[in-house]
């Protein structure tokens, strides 16, 4: 049986956890934070080697990359993982479930899985369905995008993952037994999805859904036309073109007049250093049954038939099923969303000539220093609104490069040159007008919260990308 004590597992996490009485430091970890009846789980396999070779080298990273910040935690964390086989104990984990240890994928979900138990510091694990749903609402989508969809990288990355989760459960069931559970979470990095996210969620047979949402069925949405099938995602044939100058009025201001309804997605996808991250995408359903994830460019910009031949990817087809939806992507896959289930939200307009007194903050990234490389790179984008009319917008960009592989690092960061002048806020589109003149329309949403969905003024998007406070 493996034991840590909380000394040892606090610094496997780098917690700097105060010392506590020796007699109560020993507990077992061999309770698994999945348990289910094994059947066949769904979604793209994403099958990788654990070698003894892979394996160690996480380890040598995980112990070179504490020992930056904490010499002494770095030592005592090479100690207990050069007695215990993180593999071993995270095979344990996953006994009696459909996950597989060996699909990174499923390791993810397993992840995922935990962190939520932890959080919510959960004695019912979840069932075979639960991790099913989850594995479809969270990974699925990022399959096709490095590290899942590449070999080499899909391996580094599980491997960093099941170690993460060995160390999470361990701490975890360690600070449960002395009494310090607060203290343990409010000490998580953010590498971790937030605990106060992961608290207002139920873990159902339909996955990770709103606790207010557990065990209810969803709005039924509105009646739509039989959807017209969707061209073959073949390569454009030319560009879409560029957006016009919005100085002028829209020159497809009709594309309103087909609109059903907005709305907005969960999706998955990898942020400063290669972490995994949660993101939104915004939908505009229209009413021949064919849903247009929008990019940047306000729709009463976009040329719509244009756009479908340059980028069929953004188009799919919407149907109804019950009291639910059905996404169908160009590629024909299909998935059920149902508003409010934790992936599928309705986005709100703003009013017309709505004034708006708060900045807002993007974070994204890339990078592999997750996955066991050397590059890290952040990109800050900010947005501030002023009750006169007025905004500015700035932001920051760095990369560092540990130069662990090559003995040389380096590091570079860069202010985004400022930006200022007038916005006008229209149902779903903001117009900025610098102070060159220079004018764009974006378009714009709220996000939604509760049931029935209310606006929530703490979530915009700007184009298609997902901001909030900066406050």
């Amino acid at each position: 049986m493996m034991r840590f004590t909380f000394r040892r597992a606090a610094a496997l996490l780098g917690l700097g956890v105060a010392a506590v009485p020796l007699s109560s430091l020993a507990i077992p970890v061999t309770a698994t934070p999945a348990r289910a009846q094994a059947t066949e789980v769904e979604g793209p396999a994403l099958p990788y080697a654990s070698t003894p070779d892979l394996r160690a080298a996480t380890v040598a990273r995980a112990v070179r990359d504490q020992r930056a910040t904490n010499p002494i935690a770095a030592a005592e964390t090479a100690r207990e993982l050069a007695r215990h086989d993180y593999d071993s104990v995270f095979r344990g984990f996953l006994d009696g479930t459909p996950l597989r240890p060996d699909d990174a994928g499923d390791v993810l979900t397993a992840f995922i899985a935990l962190q939520w138990m932890v959080a919510n510091d959960a004695t019912v694990e979840p069932s075979a369905a639960a991790l099913r749903a989850i594995r479809t609402r969270f990974v699925a989508p990022m399959a096709e995008r490095p590290p899942l969809s590449q070999p080499a990288t899909r391996a580094a990355f599980a491997e960093q993952v099941k170690l993460r989760a060995v160390l999470h459960h361990a701490s975890w069931q360690a600070a449960k037994r002395l009494g310090v559970l607060p203290r343990f979470l409010a000490g998580l990095s953010n590498e971790f999805i937030p605990v106060a996210t992961l608290r207002n969620l139920a873990l159902t047979e339909d996955g990770l859904v709103p606790k207010g949402r557990a065990g209810r069925a969803a709005p039924k949405p509105p009646p739509v036309a039989e959807s017209p099938p969707v061209p073959d995602a073949q390569p454009a044939p030319s560009p879409a073109p560029t957006a016009p100058d919005a100085a002028g009025p829209p020159r497809h201001a009709a594309n309103w007049d087909q609109v059903e309804g907005v709305y907005f997605r969960s999706t998955t996808g990898f942020g400063v250093g290669g972490l995994m991250t949660i993101d939104f995408e915004p939908l505009i359903f229209l009413r021949d049954g064919t849903y247009y994830e929008i990019a940047g460019t306000a729709l009463e910009d976009v040329d719509l038939a244009a756009e479908r031949a340059a980028r069929p990817k953004r188009f799919g087809r919407w149907s109804a099923k019950g009291a639910g939806f059905v996404l169908t992507d160009a590629r024909g896959r299909a998935n059920d969303y149902a508003l409010g289930d934790g992936s599928f939200f309705r986005a709100f307009p703003a009013a017309a000539n709505e004034r708006v007194a708060r900045a807002y903050r993007r974070l994204s990234g890339g990078g592999n220093s997750a996955l066991g490389g050397d590059v890290a790179i952040a990109v800050e984008s900010r947005y501030d609104f002023h009750a006169d009319g007025s905004y500015g917008r700035g932001g920051s960009v760095g990369a560092t490069n540990s130069g662990a592989s090559t003995g040389v690092g380096t590091a570079i960061a860069r202010r985004r040159a400022p930006e200022g002048g007038r916005y006008a806020l229209n149902r779903h589109t903001l117009t900025l007008t610098a102070a060159d003149g220079r004018t764009r329309r974006l378009f714009f949403a709220y996000g939604s919260q509760k049931d029935p969905p209310e606006i929530d003024r703490e979530m915009i998007f700007v184009g298609d990308d997902v901001f909030s406070p900066a406050d």
